[in-house]
């Protein structure tokens, strides 16, 4: 078994890049891209020995590199005499490096020096005569006892005796979502080896299978919460779909969907569910406030299965990526809300939410009409209802709703967190996950009832006055009945 790549990540990719050609004679391929990762790296090769893989993603943590400490602390490069590895390391030094150590015969018999990279990895710098072996023969060494023999070919093989990072496999109606593993390779090359993938995820279609495999290795394998999606009836592997840190935001409990699909198995209602599958464990296991997504313009079939799912469109952000390719797209922004259950301790936050709307959008109630219904919606109304929740960014309340055994009883969404889609995702959550398809409206809350209006809602029915008898109308709606639809 041979040592096949060591990786780095960088800031500094392209320098970094530069670096180990110009220096130590490295041969670049061409950058790999993946925009809804905000990763790129390039594999930089050293004759036929071990490679090199440069990575920079945008929520790379950048901590400082220390010497002692658990994990790969340096590699080495191994040169023909004491005299050229004196005279690189002179070079470097003239060139602005760090020398971090100083040319000389180590216990083991190398003669050797240390240089930083631009990043400030160690590279030892080695010469040392193998009896038997003749001059020049080295090792490539890394911290953790691997070691490959420079010159000799390396193969990529699994490593076995690896758990993944994250096992969780989702199980859906069609589908089964699992971790990538090493077996996919060809089955993943024949998926993305299409030119109308590739262009619609962002990413350059692969040319070989070696290309599919490195990929497959730095982005897919043993990651987060990415799965492999399969298809039980064959066993196939038709796609992917995960969800990862959004790049765009730093709330640590905001996670950014992403997918692709197969070209054969479009129009099939396949995205769909395991978009639903990866929602569900998103909201209910990771208990995330927020998921996003994006999507280019001109990618339809993902605005549908966004819009599908019930995600919110937030806005253009123009300009927004570099294609492999030269082009410039702009991507097209979605969120999708988490929606949770209260504890007995939020109920006077729900209170609140509800005191705080009403003031703002009930004008035809008096202060002594707020005071008689506060304690009626605190201890009658509240409790014998089904309560949902969205929480904004910092965790508070946004807005609710209660759910009766026939309607929805009630929706508030506080003032402050109007117009961002929470009563929308409501009603679609009570309709969708509920079968509730009416509501009771103020007659005079005009906002409220053209909002369900909009909403496809129709008046089937009006009272003059409220449950308490106040002289309030309320207006009774209804959803017409869904016409039943094909899976997309």
């Amino acid at each position: 078994m041979k040592l096949h790549h060591i990786a780095i990540w960088t800031f500094r990719l392209e320098e970094l890049k530069e670096f180990y050609v110009r220096f130590f004679g490295g041969k670049s391929n061409e950058k790999y891209i993946n925009p809804k990762k905000g990763f790129e790296s390039y594999f930089v090769s050293f004759g036929e020995g071990t490679d090199l893989e440069l990575m920079s993603r945008t929520n790379v943590q950048n901590t400082p590199i220390e010497e002692n400490r658990v994990g790969l602390t340096h590699f080495a490069f191994t040169f023909p005499s004491q005299e050229e590895v004196l005279r690189f390391t002179e070079q470097m030094r003239s060139e602005g490096y760090t020398i971090a150590g100083e040319p000389r015969t180590s216990g083991d018999g190398y003669f050797e020096s240390v240089v930083l990279d631009p990043d400030g990895n160690r590279i030892e710098c080695v010469y040392r005569e193998i009896t038997g072996g003749g001059k020049g023969e080295g090792k490539t060494e890394t911290a953790i006892g691997a070691e490959t023999e420079v010159g000799q070919e390396a193969e990529a093989r699994p490593n076995t005796e690896t758990e993944s990072i994250h096992s969780v496999t989702l199980d859906t109606e069609r589908l089964l979502l699992r971790p990538f593993e090493e077996k996919d390779a060809e089955a993943f090359f024949a998926c993305c080896q299409n030119p109308n993938l590739g262009n619609n995820a962002g990413w350059s279609p692969h040319r070989t299978l070696d290309e599919s495999r490195r990929i497959l290795h730095s982005t897919f394998i043993n990651q987060e919460d990415i799965w492999a999606m399969i298809l039980k009836e064959t066993q196939q592997l038709i796609g992917s779909v995960g969800i990862i840190p959004d790049p765009k935001r730093e709330n640590p409990q905001v996670r950014m969907l992403g997918y692709w699909l197969d070209e054969t198995y479009w129009g099939k209602g396949y995205m769909t569910e395991s978009v639903q599958g990866v929602l569900k464990y998103g909201f209910e296991k990771l208990k995330l406030s927020l998921i996003t997504a994006t999507c280019y313009p001109h990618n339809k079939r993902s605005q549908k299965v966004l819009k599908k799912n019930g995600f919110i469109y937030e806005g253009t952000l123009h300009q927004a990526e570099l294609t492999y390719n030269g082009n410039i797209y702009d991507h097209q922004c979605y969120y999708l809300p988490g929606i949770s259950q209260p504890t007995p301790e939020d109920y006077e936050k729900i209170l609140y939410v509800w005191e705080t709307s009403v003031r703002h959008t009930h004008d035809f109630l008096t202060e002594e009409d707020i005071q008689f219904y506060k304690p009626l919606m605190q201890e009658h109304y509240l409790p014998v209802v089904e309560l949902f929740v969205i929480r904004n960014a910092n965790g508070k309340i946004a807005a609710f709703m209660g759910l009766s055994d026939e309607l929805i009883e009630m929706l508030f969404v506080h003032p402050d967190e109007q117009g961002k889609g929470y009563g929308k995702r409501l009603i679609e959550y009570a309709r969708d996950k509920k079968q509730m398809d009416k509501v009771d409206v103020n007659e005079q809350n005009e906002k409220a009832l053209q909002f369900y209006l909009h909403l496809g809602f129709q008046i089937i029915g009006r009272d003059e006055t409220d449950s308490m008898g106040k002289p309030f109308p309320i207006l009774h709606l209804q959803l017409p009945e869904a016409n039943p639809g094909n899976r997309n």
